[in-house]
Order: C-alpha cells, then structure tokens, then sequence
C-alpha cells in the first residue's frame, strides 16, 4: 500500500501540467501552480472576459475544477442556507444544486457562511458545511447524486467557518481544529464513515488546508495549526514527525496553507493585531523536526506562499510582493504591489498572477527583477483564491463569477 500510495502521489505531481483539474483549495497539490495553460499575458478585465455570470449565492470559498465542470460552496445572501453549486466551466451556467440547511451567523468581517472550499476527484465532490452552529462533510457524484452526509460536530470559533477538505486516494481528510479543541480527521471517501482521529494540541481556530508531502518514508500528510507544523501516515493517522510551535507571546492562528520547497515544510501564522511568524522546519523520520530558520516579521497571515526555482514568492496581506530564498529567508524582493490580499497568489506559466482585495489583478515575472507585466480592475472586491484550468482563470468577486483567458475563434 505504501508503494501505491508513492505511485499515487507522483502521479498527481505530473499532472500539474494538465490543463482541466484543479481539484482543490490551491489545485494539484496544494501548491498554487500550474503549466500549459497558455493565458494571455497580461490579463485584462475586459478584453479577456469569456463569461461572467452573477455568483449563485455568496461566499468567500475558492471554486474547484474538473474537466467541465466547477463546483463552489455558497450561502443564501440573506444567511438562510447552504449549497454546493456545479456549473459548466465553459459557459458559467449552474448544472445542478444540492441544498443544504443553515442559517445567519456571526463571522469575522472578511470570512463568509461559506467559506470552505471543496474538493473533487472525478467520482465526486466534497465539501464542509458549517450551519451556523455545527458543521458536516457532505459528498454527491459528478451528476449532483446526493451521496452521504457526515456530521463534524459544534463549531467554536470567534471568527466563523472556513476549513477545507483534502481528498487523497480513498480518504477524506480534515483538520478540525477550533478555539477549544483540535482533531485531525480521515474519512472513507465512498461512505463518508471515520476511518481514524488524531487529537492534536487547541489553541486558536485555525484554518489551513492540509497537503501531501513525499517523505523518506512515504507519502505524508502534513499539517499545520497554532500547534506547530507535523507529518502523519495517511492510512493510519500515526504521526511521523512534528515541530512545536514556539511563539513570544500569544499563540497565533495558521490560516495560509503548509508549502514544500525541496526538504523544507514551511508554514506561516499571524493574528489580527499584526504580529506574524514564518517558521521553515526540515522533517526527519520519527523524530521532531529541525528548525532551518525563521521569521516574524514580514511573512504573510492569510495569502499562501508560492514556490518557484528555490524562492518562496507572493503578496502578505498588507499588499507587498515579496519574493525570499527559501533555503535561508534571505531577502530578494519586497515592493507595494496592492492594496492588501485574502487571496492566495497563483504561478501560472511561470507568472505570478494576484488578485487584492479591492479587485485589482496583477501579473508579475518571476525573472530578474520580477517585473510588473500589468494590472487590471475587475470592479468587485475579491477575498476568494482563484483557480486555474482549461486555459482560463476562474474568479469569484463579491458579486460574479469571471472566467479569463484567450477567447475562443469560433
């Protein structure tokens, strides 16, 4: 099993290329990156619109990609239910819906009643729901079959929902973790029933999406909360290796997800009175992790990082390119790019695409001096990651979902 599961996990790392999944928060791997997609660089709001339709409801949650198709999560505007949304990816236009109760609820001002991004693997689409007072995993096949229903239980948190499923060969994984517990979760993908736990230490909600790593050992998942960055055995939930956090003062909240640059997990933290923390921890079977370096300084809280030929590149949420070795944290780049980020930068073809909070894209060069190759407004505010896929990038507004890229001659 060991062995299928490295198969498995090499497998995924070559289809980066491919150019009609993007099956999670981040896409393949959770790494924020793909090739061929040939999009008309610099992108234009206007100039490269191939559809844009009004979003089927709100929500902050990144949409999904599988072939035709996209899927997102989404709430009633006025807080009364939940949904997960399939459209067609060509036109915009909603294929199916299934319907899911809630109600209004309090969130922090940037977070959402649906907040959560799915994940989807051919055969279905999962997703996490949050009620307003308690979640659930819920899955449906590719047609909209409702499939099966997972209660999570009561969820505490001062600042709303918003974790992320991970699905990986026949599991489903969850980091639930809230301000008064922590459990990571694995469930069988075809009925949704836990196949293990493994209690992990509370301090802060947390949000990051987990991701999986290839160790020494085997195919990892790699984790991270207010706890500390750690590694556990997929079939099993036994955990392979760990780091504690060590923070100055107050622990603080993971909401930027894990990233892998060659032998290092790194993994950023921060809180809203602007303190921050980057830690970079090299794993080591069976044992803690050893501490490569860090930083607590000018790493970002929210948006995740990027990794592109031995750099770590992106925005931090007060609106600065920022582009560091990943090796050593040493500084390459740090200039005003927006106005401030939620959303994760992407690196398409060797450019990073950004998109800030007010609704302005830019496109920079990861070359000598990674230039600023242009800007465009699309109008909205947007909180939401993009995702990438079938020649096009895929972005929820505050209102809309647009799709950008080279129109088609026909």
């Amino acid at each position: 099993m060991q062995r299928l599961g490295v198969l498995v996990l090499l497998a995924l790392v070559s289809t980066v290329a491919r150019g009609d999944n993007w099956p999670r928060f981040l896409g393949d791997r959770g790494a924020g990156t793909a090739t061929g997609q040939d999009l008309p660089i610099p992108l234009d709001a206007k100039a490269h619109v191939r559809w844009k339709v009004e979003a089927p409801g709100s929500g902050n949650g990144s949409p999904v990609l599988w072939g035709e198709r996209l899927f997102l999560q989404t709430a009633g505007s006025n807080g009364s239910g939940r949904a997960m949304v399939c459209l067609s990816s060509t036109t915009g236009k909603v294929v199916w819906e299934g319907k899911l109760t809630g109600a209004k609820a309090p969130t922090h001002a940037k977070n959402s009643l649906a907040s959560s991004t799915p994940a989807v693997d051919g055969t279905r689409v999962v997703g996490i729901f949050w009620d307003g007072q308690a979640m659930e995993l819920a899955a449906w096949d590719m047609n909209g079959k409702p499939l099966w229903r997972t209660p999570l239980g009561p969820h505490k948190s001062q600042h709303g929902c918003g974790h992320s499923p991970v699905l990986f060969e026949d599991k489903i994984f969850v980091n639930n973790d809230q301000d008064d517990s922590a459990v990571l979760l694995a469930f069988d993908a075809k009925t949704g029933k836990k196949v293990w736990e493994q209690p992990r230490r509370a301090f802060r909600a947390c949000y990051s999406t987990p991701l999986m790593r290839q160790g020494k050992g085997g195919v990892e998942l790699v984790v991270v909360s207010s706890a500390g960055p750690a590694g556990y055995e997929p079939a099993t939930g036994k955990l392979i290796w760990e780091h504690a956090w060590k923070f100055a003062a107050n622990p603080l909240r993971t909401v930027a997800s894990p990233v892998i640059a060659d032998d290092l997990v790194l993994a950023c933290s921060g809180d809203g009175k602007g303190d921050r923390h980057l830690v970079a921890v090299r794993p080591a079977q069976g044992s803690s992790a050893e501490l490569a370096w860090e930083n607590t300084k000018v790493f970002p809280y929210v948006p995740t990082l990027l990794v592109h030929k031995g750099n770590l590149v992106g925005v931090n949420d007060k609106g600065f390119l920022m582009v560091h070795e990943a090796a050593t944290g040493k500084e390459l780049a740090n200039r005003r790019l927006g106005s401030g980020y939620s959303a994760s930068p992407l690196l398409v073809d060797g450019v990073m695409i950004a998109v800030d909070e007010k609704g302005s894209l830019a496109c920079v060069g990861t070359g000598a001096g990674f230039p600023i190759l242009g800007k465009t407004e699309l109008g909205e505010p947007v909180i939401a990651t993009p995702a990438v896929g079938n020649g096009g990038i895929y972005i929820r507004t505050s209102g809309h979902l647009v799709c950008l890229g080279k129109k088609s001659k026909s």
